[in-house]
């Protein structure tokens, strides 16, 4: 689940590299939108960018390292 705070990729829509994650730009996500029975829609600022709304499934949250 992506929160507030979480730090996140872009995805691509289309082509060979469909649902991957777009690794050329770190996204902050800023606020959080939920409604019952929607998908969660997140403001999400990129570089000096404007923030922006995205769906949840239009992002990819980056997950750390496991230790181990």
């Amino acid at each position: 689940m992506i929160k507030v705070g979480d730090i996140v990729f872009r995805r691509y829509w289309g082509g060979l590299k469909n649902n991957q994650p777009n690794e050329s730009e770190l996204g902050l996500v800023i606020k959080e939108f939920k409604e019952k029975g929607a998908v969660p829609q997140y403001c999400v600022q990129f570089s000096q960018e404007t923030p922006k709304w995205y769906y949840q499934h239009d992002l990819y949250k980056i997950l750390g390292e496991k230790n181990g």
